[in-house]
């Protein structure tokens, strides 16, 4: 089994789409890194991920996913590739959101 975990800041207030009788909960969480370069200079990546969450119809927790909001997510990693406008082969990474909890 392949899992990960994110900490991060939502970049968007979440879009929902109908599907069935289930809600696609779709965001992008901010991930911050901090590390030190071969001169020893701490440098600090920013990285975006982007989010699906599948819920039932009864789930109101899209009403609390908004721009700016702290969040630990744990989820399955998505990778998805896609040709751009130019012409060029481009890939991101995703997360399949399994549990997601608010932090202060």
């Amino acid at each position: 089994m392949l899992k990960i975990f994110l900490s991060g800041v939502l970049g968007n207030d979440a879009e929902v789409k109908e599907v069935g009788s289930s809600k696609l909960i779709k965001f992008n969480v901010a991930v911050s890194m901090d590390y030190k370069d071969s001169e020893g200079k701490k440098v600090e990546k920013t990285e975006w991920i982007k989010a699906n969450m599948w819920r039932d119809q009864n789930s109101r927790v899209a009403d609390y996913l908004k721009k700016g909001k702290k969040v630990l997510i744990e989820g399955v990693p998505e990778s998805e590739a896609y040709t751009g406008k130019d012409g060029e082969l481009k890939s991101f990474i995703g997360v399949k959101v399994k549990e997601i909890e608010f932090v202060n």
